[in-house]
């Protein structure tokens, strides 16, 4: 007995320890996690031209996967998708779900600068997720005068099977989501007089 015991136990937590953790690649697929009404209302003279989204991070990386209690050695995870494309898809529609008008000839430009887009999954039997999006804002009038400047955070959460690609694009989209809602929420005060004085 006390040889088999050990071994039992052994094969035991083998049995239930989680698997190593693999690399990941996640296609950023934009999709609203929030609803129309968690948007603040701009007035009815709100309207941009054009909105430019520039990348600027550093670090390409999405994040990191890694065992629960375990912070090494950890997977890298990463996108082959256009991030800009997913951040202005992400604008677009929070300036409509605001009663914004886009692509009105005329009105000032909106600048976006991607400064973040991070993740973070903790495995254990299933998957704990996190992410993180930072994004600055400038709105210029017709003149390249800037009227406003502003930097916005957004985080998600989500929890579920280890290795999804649903549960980093929904917890990507909510952070996303989160961060647009902040920045244009500072946004509302001076999206209608930029460029009056041009």
């Amino acid at each position: 007995m006390r040889v088999v015991v050990p071994s039992l136990l052994l094969f035991a937590t083998a049995c239930i320890s989680p698997m190593p953790v693999e690399p990941m690649s996640v296609p950023l697929q934009y999709k609203s996690m929030v609803g129309s009404d968690d948007y603040g209302r701009f007035p009815e003279c709100a309207a941009v031209s054009d909105i430019r989204v520039t990348d600027v991070r550093t670090d390409k990386t999405l994040g990191q996967r890694y065992i629960q209690g375990v912070r090494e050695p950890w997977a890298e995870v990463k996108t082959e998708s256009n991030v800009a494309e997913w951040v202005t898809t992400g604008v677009v529609e929070g300036l409509k779900n605001s009663g914004a008008a886009v692509a009105v000839a005329g009105k000032p430009v909106l600048h976006v600068s991607i400064e973040q887009v991070s993740t973070k999954e903790n495995v254990y039997f299933a998957g704990g997720y996190e992410a993180h999006v930072v994004i600055s804002g400038e709105l210029l009038g017709a003149n390249g005068k800037s009227c406003w400047k502003d930097r916005a955070e957004g985080t998600g959460e989500n929890y579920g099977h280890a290795g999804s690609i649903d549960n980093y694009q929904e917890t990507l989209n909510h952070a996303l989501d989160r961060a647009v809602i902040t920045l244009l929420s500072s946004l509302e005060s001076e999206i209608c007089d930029c460029g009056k004085d041009d």
